[in-house]
């Protein structure tokens, strides 16, 4: 008989999952509590002169030389993919800062770039001194007695003489689009090196997009088995009976499966337990999301109001940055993606299309208000811990667990391998050719951080 895993998130985790099983010759059931697949990986139709344009929302972009999974999926599915260049613009009460080197603030902080830069050179040594044998770059390198892991950035970075207004000016604007929160102050000294490559403080970058809209992926990966994809299932109860598990969700509707992926953030998975163990709860009640520690991002306006920006830069803006963040005289700050400023799939379609956190002014044009409650996995010391103890819930009565919580952080690269491990810890081979070596290496890796070494296969 073919055992039925029930995926609960419809995330690029949980989907990732399901899509590795059921190639595998397993029955699939997904749950999705929300009206939509797709997770922060969100599609939205903008209205427009000439009826809708669709665009990514949330997850706009990724660093193609570290997406080597996601890319092969893409190719998998057949989905286009094309480049997309990136750049900042940060309004501070003293004026603007935009990459080019010309700006009255960066000349004001010139000597603190410098210090950035030998900051930047001391990690990268000692990062490798712990990794003497990597072998490729990859978002999945990560040694356990690396004293970096343990050292906040921020105090690092005051010790290399880095002030604390070069902080608050320069990095928090730029890496928070990136980390979805203002709070960084715990996020690791051992990922600075892996930031400063994917986004260069100094210098705009290019990333890689889809020709489209993130859409057709959920719907590609889940066409062979759309009667087995549910939305607007919040699940409520996840129970133990006679050998199997019963899904409830909070409408009363029962699922019978044999096995449960969690692909959902950690307190969903916590209240869904009957009778957690104290593992469980540790792990699960311990992890933090970037809204339990600061709202900025947790609410948002889609819109197409352009009197957000500086009426001096506007056209600029809009032309050209992906991403506009203004620092108010309080110290607040308030972040606008740029969504149709050079996206392939927006840019031609005529409407300004932009998404704003933490509001400070009114906005006019609004498409769409939205709540994003725990939205993204906060990075600190706390939770790589629990990532690096989450080995020892895998597998444990048939319950696996996948997204945020159990990687270093939330890039989608990370959350989809974290999908695929879960599928292969109950069953399923890695599945694409093992041809692309940096690939394969990086699910191995992932291995290594998700599974004890007596749960791992090749």
């Amino acid at each position: 008989m073919t055992e039925k895993i029930g995926v609960i998130g419809g995330g690029i985790a949980g989907v990732g999952a399901a899509w590795s099983l059921h190639r595998a010759g397993y029955e699939v059931e997904v749950f999705e509590k929300g009206p939509a697949l797709g997770g922060n990986a969100k599609t939205f139709r903008w209205t427009t002169e000439d009826g809708h344009a669709d665009s990514p929302l949330l997850v706009v972009a990724w660093p193609q030389m570290y997406y080597h999974n996601y890319e092969l999926l893409l190719r998998e599915l057949g989905v286009g993919i094309t480049t997309l260049p990136i750049s900042y613009f940060v309004q501070t009460p003293d004026g603007h800062f935009c990459q080019d080197g010309q700006s009255v603030v960066e000349r004001r902080f010139a000597r603190q770039f410098r210090r950035w830069k030998r900051l930047v050179a001391f990690v990268t040594r000692l990062n490798d001194f712990f990794l003497s044998k990597k072998t490729h770059e990859s978002l999945y390198h990560f040694s356990y007695f690396n004293p970096l892991n343990l050292i906040p950035l921020y105090w690092l970075a005051r010790l290399f003489g880095i002030s604390k207004a070069f902080w608050d000016t320069i990095f928090v604007p730029i890496h928070c689009a990136s980390f979805i929160t203002t709070s960084m102050k715990g996020v690791p000294a051992v990922i600075l090196p892996l930031l400063e490559s994917i986004v260069p403080l100094e210098e705009p970058t290019e990333m890689g997009t889809w020709v489209g809209a993130p859409r057709q992926v959920f719907d590609r990966m889940t066409e062979s088995f759309p009667d087995h994809v549910y939305t607007d299932h919040e699940i409520t109860k996840v129970e133990k009976k006679g050998g199997r598990y019963t899904i409830t969700d909070k409408h009363g509707r029962s699922y019978e499966v044999d096995k449960v992926i969690f692909a959902c953030d950690a307190t969903s998975t916590l209240n869904a337990l009957q009778s957690p163990t104290w593992l469980q709860r540790t792990l699960l009640g311990n992890t933090r999301y970037v809204d339990d520690i600061d709202p900025t991002f947790a609410s948002f306006v889609i819109h197409s109001d352009t009197t957000v920006f500086p009426e001096r830069h506007r056209e600029r803006i809009l032309s050209g940055f992906n991403t506009y963040s203004e620092i108010d005289e309080t110290g607040a700050l308030e972040c606008t993606f740029v969504i149709s400023s050079q996206n392939p799939s927006t840019k031609d379609a005529g409407v300004p299309m932009l998404v704003t956190f933490n509001s400070r002014k009114a906005i006019d044009k609004v498409q769409k208000r939205v709540d994003l409650p725990h939205s993204v996995h906060a990075v600190g010391i706390r939770n790589l811990i629990i990532m690096s103890m989450s080995r020892y819930l895998q597998g444990k009565n048939g319950l696996y667990y996948c997204s945020t919580f159990t990687t270093p952080e939330g890039a989608h690269d990370l959350s989809f391998m974290s999908g695929l491990v879960a599928a292969q810890a109950i069953g399923a081979p890695y599945p694409f050719s093992r041809d692309n070596h940096d690939a394969v290496a990086d699910f191995r890796l992932m291995q290594k951080m998700m599974l004890k070494s007596s749960d791992r296969s090749d």
